[in-house]
C-alpha cells in the first residue's frame, strides 16, 4: 500500500476480501470465529489506514457481494449490520486533539481513549446482535433444533426422566437469554481482535493513523459500561423481546470486561520470570473450566474500569490527523 493509495479502491478490495472470508465461514463452522476476525481485520485495515469513507465502501462492497453470492437481498442487511460497528470504532480511533486542551503536554496529541472505543463497540455490537437475531427468518428453527438435541441428550442420560413440553418451554426461555449473550460477547471479542490485528498490520506498513498502544496497560472498560451491564441484566428478567435486548447488551459489555480482565493479567505478569508459564496456565484454565474462569476474569475487569489516552509527540511540520474521512 503506497502513501497515495486510492481510499475507494482500497475499500473495494477490503470489502471483497471480507465477503470471501464471511462466505467461507458458512462452509467451515468450526473456524467461523477466526474467519470473522479476519474479515473484520480487513474492514478495520481500510478504516484505520485510509479513513471512514474507505471503511464504508468496504462494508458496502462486502454486503453487495454477499447479497449477489447468495442471491438474497436479506444477505445485504445481515452482512452490513455486523460490520458497521467496525466503521464507528475505526472512525473514533482516528480522532485526536492537542493534549494541551485536556491539561497534557503542549507538543503532544491525545487520541480518543481505547476504553471509550471499546464501549461504543460493545453497544453497537449489542444493537447488531438484536437486529440479526430478531429479523433472521431461521432463528426459531435454530432454537428448536438446539432444544431437541438437548432433550435427546437428557433422555439418553436418564431414560426415566422424559422431557415434557413444559420443560422444553422453560429450556427455550433460557436458551433465548443465553444465546444472544454468548453471540454478542463472541462478536465483540472478534471485533476487538480485528481492530488489534489491523493496527499491527498498519503499523508495520507505516499506514496507521493511530499509534500502536500498550494494550495490556491501556485496555480497560469505561465506568459507564457497568451501568450498561446492569441495565442489560435487568432487561433479561423483564421477559419477551426485552430478554434478547438485555442479553445482547449484557453479553457485549461482559465481553469487553473479559478482554479488560485478560489485559490486566498480561500487565500484572509483565517482567516476571514466570510470565509465559503463568499466561499459558491462565489460558488453559480458561479453556477447561471456562464458565468459572471467565466469570473470575470478568470480575477482574469490573474491578478496574478507567480511561487511558494515548499520547504522541506532535511534529511541528505536520498537521494533526484529527477527524480523518
Amino acid at each position: 500500500m503506497t502513501s497515495n493509495a486510492n481510499p475507494i479502491l482500497v475499500g473495494i478490495i477490503a470489502g471483497l476480501a471480507a465477503a470471501i472470508l464471511m462466505a467461507a465461514s458458512a462452509y467451515a463452522p468450526f473456524a467461523s470465529l477466526f474467519l470473522l476476525t479476519a474479515a473484520l481485520t480487513s474492514i478495520f485495515t481500510a478504516g484505520l489506514g485510509f479513513g471512514l469513507v474507505s471503511c464504508l465502501v468496504a462494508i458496502a462492497t462486502a454486503s453487495i457481494a454477499n447479497a449477489a453470492l447468495y442471491m438474497s437481498p436479506e444477505s445485504l442487511f445481515f452482512t452490513a449490520i455486523p460490520l458497521l460497528p467496525a466503521a464507528a470504532m475505526g472512525y473514533l480511533a482516528n480522532l485526536a486533539r492537542p493534549a494541551a486542551e485536556i491539561g497534557g503536554p503542549d507538543a503532544a496529541m491525545a487520541w480518543f481513549p481505547l476504553s471509550d472505543i471499546l464501549l461504543v463497540g460493545a453497544i453497537l455490537t449489542a444493537v447488531a446482535t438484536v437486529g440479526t437475531l430478531s429479523f433472521h427468518p431461521g432463528m426459531e428453527r435454530v432454537y428448536a433444533v438446539v432444544i431437541d438435541a438437548a432433550a435427546q441428550m437428557m433422555a439418553e442420560i436418564d431414560p426415566q426422566a422424559p422431557v415434557d413440553p413444559q420443560m422444553k418451554t422453560q429450556m427455550m426461555g433460557i436458551l433465548k437469554a443465553v444465546w444472544p449473550m454468548v453471540q454478542s460477547a463472541q462478536f465483540l471479542i472478534a471485533l476487538f481482535a480485528g481492530f488489534y490485528f489491523a493496527i499491527r498490520i498498519l503499523t508495520v506498513t507505516s499506514r496507521s493513523m493511530r499509534p500502536r498502544e500498550d494494550i495490556p496497560a491501556n485496555l480497560r472498560m469505561n465506568r459507564l459500561a457497568i451501568v450498561v451491564l446492569l441495565a442489560g441484566l435487568a432487561l433479561v428478567f423483564v421477559g419477551g423481546a426485552m430478554t434478547i435486548v438485555g442479553a445482547s447488551f449484557a453479553g457485549a459489555v461482559a465481553g469487553g470486561f473479559l478482554l479488560s480482565g485478560y489485559a490486566i493479567i498480561h500487565n500484572s505478569l509483565r517482567g516476571k520470570s514466570w510470565a509465559l508459564p503463568g499466561l499459558i496456565l491462565t489460558y488453559l484454565l480458561s479453556l477447561f473450566i471456562w464458565p468459572i474462569a471467565f466469570l473470575i476474569i470478568v470480575i477482574g475487569g469490573l474491578a478496574n474500569p478507567r480511561r487511558a489516552m494515548a499520547l504522541t509527540q506532535n511534529q511541528p511540520d505536520q498537521n494533526p490527523p484529527t477527524n480523518p474521512l
